[in-house]
């Protein structure tokens, strides 16, 4: 499979020798990243782990950027209504709490003073994130903070959108683009297609036009999003949209885990958890 970045490389936690993470350690590193993101539908242009490969894509690079390592993706999030689709799988939300929570936890407890979730997901994962990150911050000391592409680089994303709606729509333009830099293989642009406006209410979507929460079931899901899944435009996108989009979010990531780096840090336990 064709792919921009390296998976494999010497930052993952899963290639390394636990002897190469101590000296990390030791030497005064004290910074991990743990993407994570989710397996569901990206309708029938994308591979179901969008969220994954692009969580996992950003944090190859930010870890570069800040020299930290990367901890093993977490592939599964919560997404109860992608059951309306084949092949989409979901957590409960209080099973991803708590696999987070035991992951950050453990990597606290090893000296790893700054850890950043980096979120591939956007809203659905975020509220059990934020319980366990909460959670884990209180307990171990460690600081601990998401970071949410929704989040970074916003101006150029408003600029490379070129006036299309939908900014952050499920598989429209910025996914679809994105995937065409990190995983083009992967990705079927013969099958672009643009569909209606997004007519799901109540995301909270930078709150422009919710007045409440509420989260669809399946069943509602499947008819907002009709037969491919998919609301918003998609044939505006282009690798290299996807490459500048990728670069701006990363870089202004980066500028943010430096500054907050520099905070002074105390853990508070070295406890293993059973």
């Amino acid at each position: 499979m064709r792919c921009c970045f390296d998976f494999t490389g010497p930052r993952w936690l899963q290639n390394m020798k636990w002897k190469e993470v101590e000296r990390y350690l030791k030497k005064g590193g004290a910074t991990v990243i743990l993407p994570c993101g989710q397996t569901e539908q990206h309708g029938p242009h994308l591979p179901m782990g969008t969220d994954t490969y692009a969580a996992m894509a950003m944090a190859a690079d930010l870890a570069e950027e800040v020299d930290a390592l990367i901890a093993p993706p977490l592939w599964f999030g919560w997404a109860p209504r992608m059951q309306a689709f084949a092949g989409s799988v979901t957590l409960r939300a209080e099973t991803l709490e708590m696999v987070l929570f035991d992951c950050l936890q453990v990597l606290a407890c090893q000296g790893f003073k700054n850890i950043y979730v980096l979120n591939g997901h956007r809203r659905e994962n975020l509220p059990p994130m934020e319980i366990a990150c909460t959670r884990a911050r209180y307990e171990t000391g460690a600081w601990i903070a998401i970071l949410d592409p929704s989040y970074f680089g916003m101006k150029e994303q408003l600029e490379l959108r070129d006036g299309n709606a939908n900014l952050l729509s499920h598989a429209a333009g910025f996914e679809a683009a994105n995937m065409l830099y990190v995983v083009p293989d992967l990705v079927h642009s013969e099958l672009f297609a643009d569909t209606p406006e997004e007519g799901q209410l109540n995301v909270d979507q930078y709150v422009m036009k919710d007045k409440a929460l509420l989260y669809d079931t399946p069943e509602e899901f499947r008819a907002l999003r009709g037969e491919k899944g998919v609301r918003g435009t998609v044939t505006w996108a282009s690798e290299e949209k996807g490459r500048q989009y990728h670069q701006a979010v990363v870089a202004a990531m980066a500028d943010f885990v430096r500054q907050q780096n520099k905070r002074t840090v105390k853990l508070r336990t070295t406890a293993a958890i059973v």
